[in-house]
């Protein structure tokens, strides 16, 4: 029953920590192969999913539209070869907030791209929710024709509570999550 509800409690954990974050840090390859990193607010829907709305002029929208326009590509030609559609992102909690940096609490997820069009009712959904979260600037910015709303969907990640207390899980954070045992 103790292993049940440490379970639950840290399933729970995880998944307080992932709300309780509004950006993420966003790794994505460039077309040479080099690995670019970058910061980006986010919002979630209630089937897993989370959304950033980012401008064309940022390397991490740059890299995404490319990736999606190459892999849309490849997809007419069964002979084409796909590029892996994974970008890694960290949520990590603040430093002033952390006891001991050593064990700071952290998530990582590999996830999966897709972009929502400006033109589909899911888009006008999303940006309500980046409206209520992030206020007047979405209105700004959806004026703006070089932004873009991406849909990421959670493949695989790691949450670390603290020392000893390393997960892994499948899907949305905390969903199947297991410890992480030492070799």
């Amino acid at each position: 029953m103790t292993e049940l509800k440490n379970s639950l409690t840290d399933q729970q954990a995880c998944l307080d920590f992932f709300q309780s974050r509004s950006t993420l840090m966003l790794s994505t390859f460039n077309s040479q192969g080099t690995l670019e990193t970058s910061v980006a607010p986010f919002v979630t829907d209630n089937e897993g999913h989370f959304y950033l709305f980012v401008s064309e002029l940022a390397r991490h929208t740059q890299n995404i539209l490319e990736w999606i326009t190459v892999n849309e590509a490849a997809s007419l030609n069964p002979d084409s070869v796909k590029r892996p559609g994974l970008v890694s992102c960290l949520l990590v909690a603040d430093e002033i907030e952390t006891k001991q940096l050593f064990a700071r609490e952290r998530l990582t997820m590999q996830l999966e791209l897709a972009e929502v069009l400006r033109a589909s009712s899911h888009f006008e959904w999303i940006m309500t929710r980046f409206e209520s979260k992030f206020g007047e600037i979405i209105t700004l910015l959806k004026s703006l024709p070089d932004f873009h709303l991406i849909q990421l969907t959670p493949v695989t990640g790691g949450y670390v509570k603290g020392f000893g207390q390393a997960f892994t899980f499948k899907g949305f954070p905390g969903q199947q999550l297991q410890p992480i045992q030492q070799k």
